[in-house]
């Protein structure tokens, strides 16, 4: 089901929670009922992400698969100051895509958001130019069209975006892979065994192709390989345990399917982060 991110005005000490509050798993921090009165807590699980479950227009079979599109407002959504949403061009030759931050919103007039760059300088953007708005909530892909209402330079510079009558959702399992082609170095005992290519990645786990075997089924290596979740230029080394050695039809290569093992929780949003923005790419 759809989660919706709770923020601190969302939770009001000394009062019956109206919802059950979970975590990004769904897994139930709070049931409804539950009177919170811990205020350095609450603000700690805050940091960590706190929601609560979206209420369903309807009960349809199979509702919240992957892969379902439902139509939603952006008010229900529930995008937040601070979140990270992706501009895609349209209606051009060649398509650009730039990461911008989400500074806030005027239902139902325009969403503000942080200039897009590239390169470290501003993007040219004109009034009026089109856009696909994509992001996620919770597991939750949105996307929607829109176009440049304002552009503005002062106090920084930012952008007015039409607000969306609608907005198309779908859900993303946490279990989800992307392709990649990621270097990958496997490393046991403090020394690296064997150079790979990571070819799929999900949060739990990837597929490295390699000239030879590294390992056998059950032996565990440390992958090191780089991502760029968000723009961010990060270095892994990921615990992993061998859960499966073949041989890959197409390249002829060695196959190895590992599970990520004892991830530290900011390695598993990196890790999120960096799926998440590979299935923005093809997602909606």
């Amino acid at each position: 089901m759809p989660l919706i991110p709770l923020q601190h005005d969302d939770i009001p000490l000394g009062v019956p929670l109206p919802w059950h509050v979970t975590d990004s798993e769904s897994k139930v921090i709070f049931e409804r009922g539950r009177v919170v009165d811990n205020q350095p807590m609450l603000e700690q699980l805050l940091k960590l992400g706190l929601f609560r479950i979206a209420p369903e227009a309807r009960n349809e079979p199979g509702q919240g698969k992957q892969g379902e599109r439902t139509t939603t407002s952006l008010t229900q959504i529930q995008l937040a100051p601070g979140d990270l949403v992706q501009l895609q061009t349209l209606n051009s030759h060649q398509t650009e895509r730039f990461q911008v931050k989400v500074i806030g919103f005027h239902a139902p007039v325009s969403l503000l958001v942080t200039a897009p760059t590239n390169g470290g300088k501003l993007a040219f953007v004109r009034e009026g130019q089109q856009f696909l708005v994509r992001g996620f909530v919770g597991k939750d892909a949105v996307a929607y069209k829109t176009r440049v209402l304002k552009t503005n330079l002062s106090p920084f510079p930012y952008l007015h975006l039409a607000y969306p009558d609608s907005v198309q959702s779908m859900r993303i399992r946490s279990s989800a892979r992307v392709s990649v082609e990621l270097i990958t170095a496997v490393n046991h005992g403090g020394k690296q065994i064997a150079s790979a290519k990571m070819i799929d990645l999900s949060v739990g786990g990837a597929k490295v192709l390699s000239t030879s075997t590294f390992a056998e089924l059950g032996e565990e290596v440390e992958l090191a390989f780089r991502i760029n979740p968000a723009g961010l230029d990060v270095y892994l080394k990921v615990a992993s345990k061998v859960r499966m050695v073949n041989t890959d039809e197409q390249s002829g290569q060695v196959a190895t399917g590992v599970e990520f093992v004892d991830l530290s929780e900011q390695n598993r949003l990196y890790l999120t982060n960096m799926v998440y923005q590979n299935l923005l790419k093809d997602s909606l």
